[in-house]
C-alpha cells in the first residue's frame, strides 16, 4: 500500500521547474545522441529497459526510452520511481521493488509491466537542481554493486553535459545547426566504441563486467562534450 503521507515534491520544486524550462526538454521527440547514450547504458548493465525521466509539475516525461514493454510518453508523478530519485543525491537503487518500494511511490504500473529492479541517478544542473534521472529497469530482482552505481553516476553526468550543451545551443538557435553536426559526429564514434565494448564484456544473459576501459571511454566522451560546451560559451 502506498503511504500518501510521504511527499514526492522537493522543497525547491518551483525553482527546479523554472530551471527545467531552460533546457527545452518537455517533448518526447527522439534525439539520436540521447537515444544512443541510453541504449549503451542498458547494454553496459545487461538490463532489459532504460530511459531518461524528466520530472515535470504533475507528470514524468519518458525521454529516450530503450526497449520499454509498452509505448509510454508520460506517467503520473506519483507512479514514477524517478520522482523519489530526485529527492536524494546518491544513486537510488531498489533491487527488489516487490519487497522494498520507494516510499510514496505507487509501483503498480511497474508490477504490471513485470519490472522488479530499478536503479537511477539524478540529472543535476550546475546550480544543483535535479531535473530527472538516467535510470535502468529489469524484470527479475538483482544486485547492483558499488562499481555499477559509480558507473551509472558517471553516465548520468555525461547526459547532463549533453543537456547543458543543448540548453546553451537552444538559447542561440542560429548557431545550433552549425555546432550540433560536429557534436554528433564526434560523440557518435565514441558511443559506437562504448557499445561495442559493452557487448564484448557482457556475457549472454549476464551483467556487464565493468572494466576500466569502459569507464575510460565514458570519461573520454564527457571530455569531448566539455570541449564543445567551452567552445560554445566562448562564441556566444
Amino acid at each position: 500500500m502506498v503511504d500518501n503521507s510521504i511527499s514526492l515534491i522537493p522543497a525547491n520544486d518551483a525553482a527546479r521547474l523554472h530551471a527545467l524550462e531552460g533546457y527545452h526538454l518537455l517533448d518526447a521527440r527522439s534525439e539520436k545522441v540521447l537515444d544512443d547514450v541510453v541504449a549503451a547504458t542498458a547494454r553496459l548493465f545487461g538490463v532489459s529497459n532504460a530511459m531518461l525521466s524528466i520530472v515535470e509539475k504533475d507528470e514524468v516525461l519518458v525521454k529516450a526510452p530503450y526497449n520499454l514493454p509498452v509505448a509510454i510518453e508520460r506517467v503520473p508523478r506519483g507512479q514514477s520511481m524517478c520522482s523519489a530519485t530526485i529527492l536524494q543525491d546518491d544513486t537510488a537503487v531498489y533491487e527488489n521493488m516487490n519487497l522494498a518500494s520507494a516510499p510514496g511511490v505507487d509501483i503498480s504500473l511497474l508490477q504490471q509491466l513485470g519490472l522488479s529492479f530499478y536503479a537511477g541517478h539524478n540529472l543535476r544542473t550546475p546550480e544543483g537542481y535535479n531535473l530527472g534521472s538516467l535510470c535502468v529497469y529489469d524484470g527479475p530482482p538483482r544486485q547492483f554493486s558499488p562499481v555499477e552505481r559509480a558507473l551509472l553516476a558517471t553516465l548520468a553526468g555525461l547526459v547532463m553535459r549533453l543537456l547543458e550543451l543543448r540548453r546553451i545551443l537552444g538559447a542561440h538557435a542560429d548557431s545550433t545547426a552549425v555546432l550540433w553536426n560536429p557534436v554528433y559526429q564526434a560523440i557518435g564514434g565514441q558511443l559506437s566504441r562504448l557499445t561495442a565494448l559493452a557487448e564484448r564484456t557482457t556475457p549472454p544473459g549476464g551483467t556487464a563486467q565493468l572494466t576500466e576501459p569502459v569507464v575510460a571511454e565514458v570519461k573520454a566522451i564527457a571530455g569531448i562534450v566539455d570541449q564543445f560546451v567551452t567552445a560554445t560559451l566562448k562564441r556566444v
